[in-house]
C-alpha cells in the first residue's frame, strides 16, 4: 500500500520500463518467499531488481531528493534495515530512502527498495507506527505484488493501455497521474496480505502490533480534516489509489491481525523517543519548497501564493503544484521552459500538451 495522498510525476519512467517487458520476458514459475503458493508471472526477481535499481534515482529526484539530514536517514535506514531482517528476504540488498516532501507518503518498489516521506514521519506518534508503515511496504516487495500485478494486467492488456497515456507525449503533468495511479492500483488481497505481513514483520521485532491500526486511524483523521479544510465531503474524498480498501476497514483488518500475535516480552512502542528522534523535522512544508494552507499556496522563496476554489485539494511536489477537485478536474501550475514564446494557448496546445486533442482552450 502506499501511504499516500498523491504520487504526482513518477509514472512515465517506470511505465517505459515495465513496457518493455511486456515483450522481452518469459513467463516462469516462482515460489513468493513470504509463503504463498507459487504463481506464473511474466516478471523474475532478477527483472524486479533490475526495475528498482533503474528508477530509484528517477523516483528520488522527483520528489525532490532525499531528505537533508542525516541523522533522519541514517535513523530510517537502522529500522527499516531491522524489519527487513525479520522478514523472508533477509539476504536481500535493501534500500530504505526518506524522501524530502511533505506529502504523506510510504511505498516500494520491486527489489528492495522501500520510501517514505518527511511528511509522513511527521504524522507518526511513535517508532512502533513507523515501523508498521515500512514493515508494510516490506510485504509488498517480499511477495511480489508488484510482478503478480504485471502478470495479470498484461495478460488482459490493461497495463499497455494504462501507459499509453504516459507515453502519448503529455509533458510535465496530467498523463503521469494515470500512469502513476497503476503503480499504486494493488488489490483489496494484496493489501490485506501486505498488512498481515507487516503485523508479522514488527511482532518478530517485538513492536505493538496495534500501533498499525493507530497510525491509520491517525490517517483516516488526518485525511478527514484536510476535507473539511478544503470544503470537500467525506463520499467525494480524492483518492488516486481507488482500488485500496478505505481507511476505516483497514484499521479494523490491521487490529483484527494484530489481536492475534502474542510476542514473547514487553512491547515496543517508543512514543518519547521517537519524537525527540523527529524534533526539528519540518511539518507541511517548507521556505525551499512551498507550503501548503489550507486552499492556499505559499512560496516565500520564490515570493508568489495562490488560492484554489473551494472543493479543490492541493499536492505539493518539487516540479509542479496540483490541485484536485469535484469531477477530477486538475489544476497544474508548473514552469515554461526558459525562452518560450508565444501566447498561453499556443504554449499549452503546442508545447506543454503536445500530441493531445485538448478542447475549450481560452
Amino acid at each position: 500500500m502506499m501511504y499516500a495522498d498523491a504520487l504526482l510525476k513518477i509514472g512515465r519512467a517506470v511505465g517505459t520500463a515495465l513496457a518493455v517487458l511486456a515483450f522481452a520476458a518469459l513467463a516462469s514459475c516462482e515460489t513468493n518467499p513470504a509463503g504463498r503458493t507459487a504463481f506464473t508471472g511474466l516478471m523474475s526477481s532478477s527483472e524486479e531488481l533490475r526495475i528498482g535499481q533503474q528508477q530509484h534515482p528517477l523516483l528520488v529526484q522527483e520528489f525532490g531528493g532525499e531528505h537533508a539530514d542525516p541523522a533522519i536517514r541514517a535513523y530510517v535506514n537502522e529500522l527499516g534495515q531491522k524489519l527487513a531482517a525479520a522478514s523472508e528476504l533477509p539476504n536481500l540488498k535493501w534500500t530504505f530512502t526518506v524522501l524530502n516532501s511533505d506529502l504523506v507518503n510510504a511505498f516500494a518498489l520491486p527489489g528492495g527498495f522501500v520510501y517514505v516521506s518527511s511528511g509522513l514521519m511527521t504524522l507518526a506518534n511513535s517508532e512502533a507506527e513507523l515501523a508498521g508503515v515500512i514493515g508494510h511496504e516490506i510485504g509488498h516487495v517480499t511477495a511480489r505484488h508488484t510482478a503478480e500485478r504485471y502478470s495479470q494486467t498484461v495478460g488482459a492488456q490493461l497495463f499497455l493501455g494504462v501507459l499509453g497515456a504516459a507515453t502519448s507525449g503529455l509533458s510535465q503533468g496530467i498523463a503521469d497521474f494515470g500512469a502513476a495511479a497503476f503503480l499504486a492500483s494493488y488489490t483489496r488481497d494484496q493489501e490485506s496480505e501486505a498488512d498481515v505481513l507487516g503485523v508479522r514483520y514488527i511482532t518478530r521485532k517485538s513492536y505493538d502490533p496495534m500501533a498499525m491500526s493507530s497510525f491509520l486511524r491517525s490517517m483516516e483523521m488526518s485525511s478527514a480534516l484536510e476535507d473539511k479544510l478544503s470544503g470537500r465531503s467525506g463520499a467525494d474524498r480524492y483518492s488516486l489509489f481507488a482500488t485500496h480498501p478505505r481507511t476505516a476497514k483497514r484499521v479494523v483488518d490491521a487490529a483484527a491481525e494484530a489481536r492475534q500475535q502474542t510476542p514473547q516480552g514487553q512491547l515496543i512502542t517508543l512514543g518519547p523517543e521517537y519524537l525527540r528522534r523527529i524534533d526539528g523535522l519540518a511539518y507541511g512544508g517548507d521556505k525551499d519548497n512551498g507550503f501548503v494552507r489550507n486552499r492556499t499556496f505559499v512560496h516565500p522563496k520564490l515570493r508568489f501564493r495562490f488560492d484554489v476554489p473551494q472543493g479543490f485539494r492541493i499536492f505539493n511536489a518539487p516540479s509542479q503544484v496540483a490541485a484536485v477537485g469535484p469531477g477530477q478536474a486538475r489544476i497544474i501550475f508548473d514552469l515554461a521552459t526558459k525562452g518560450t514564446e508565444g501566447t498561453a494557448q499556443s504554449y499549452l496546445t503546442q508545447v506543454w500538451a503536445r500530441g493531445l486533442n485538448l478542447r475549450e482552450v481560452e
